[in-house]
C-alpha cells in the first residue's frame, strides 16, 4: 500500500464537506506576535517617542512588557494551516494535516494560537493510528483518515472517523481584513486563468 499523503486527506475533507467550500493554505498575521514587535519597537528604538504616538493613532494592539533577551526576529508572525473549512452560518474550521509525527511534535500552541482564536474549531487530521488520541493538545480535535474506507463515488465514504472531538470557540476573533483580501485575489486569480482560456 502506497503512503497517505496530505493530498489524499486533502481530498478526503473535501469530499466529506463537499457542499461546502475547503480553502487550502490559508496564511493570516498572528496579532500576539505583532503586539510584541511592537513592544520591541517602542522598549528599543532611538526613535521610540514615534512608534508609540504612530500604534496609539492606528490603534494596534501594544503587548505588556517582553522578557529579558527577547528578540523579533526569534519568531515568526505568519501562521498557515493547511485547509480552512466556511460552513453555513459562517462556522469556520481550521485542519492542520500532518502525515508524520515528527511533523506533529514540531507544532507549539504559538503555532496553533492564531487559528485558534479566528475559528470555531482546530483540527488535526493524520492517517489512522499515526497519533494517539492523548497527545491531541486540549481543545483541539484529531480526525484520522483511512484510505481503505475512501469512495469518491460515495460521499458517506470519505474515510474520515473523529477520534477527539474539537472544542467549539464560541466567539472567535472577527475575520482579519487580511483573510479577506487574501480570498478576494485568489478568486480573482482563478477567473483571470478562466478568461484566458
Amino acid at each position: 500500500m502506497s503512503k497517505v499523503t496530505a493530498q489524499d486527506i486533502l481530498a478526503a475533507i473535501r469530499h466529506k464537506h463537499h457542499r461546502d467550500p475547503v480553502i487550502r493554505e490559508m496564511v493570516l498575521e498572528d496579532q500576539m506576535v505583532l503586539a510584541e514587535r511592537r513592544r520591541w519597537n517602542i522598549d528599543n528604538r532611538p526613535d521610540s517617542p514615534w512608534y508609540e504616538e504612530h500604534y496609539a493613532r492606528r490603534g494596534d494592539l501594544v503587548s505588556d512588557p517582553l522578557p529579558s533577551g527577547y528578540d523579533p526576529r526569534t519568531v515568526a508572525p505568519r501562521r498557515r494551516i493547511d485547509a480552512l473549512l466556511v460552513e453555513s452560518g459562517l462556522q469556520l474550521t481550521a485542519f492542520e494535516i500532518k502525515v508524520s509525527r515528527a511533523d506533529f511534535r514540531r507544532d507549539t500552541e504559538v503555532k496553533r494560537r492564531a487559528w485558534r482564536q479566528m475559528t470555531h474549531r482546530f483540527i488535526y487530521v493524520t492517517p489512522a493510528g499515526l497519533i494517539d488520541p492523548s497527545d491531541i493538545p486540549d481543545g483541539c480535535g484529531l480526525w484520522e483518515f483511512d484510505p481503505h474506507m475512501f469512495d469518491a463515488r460515495s460521499p458517506s465514504r470519505h474515510g474520515l472517523t473523529v477520534a477527539v472531538r474539537a472544542k467549539k470557540n464560541p466567539r472567535p476573533q472577527p475575520f482579519p481584513e487580511q483573510l479577506i483580501t487574501a480570498l478576494a485575489y485568489r478568486v480573482s486569480k482563478s477567473e483571470q486563468g478562466e478568461t484566458r482560456r
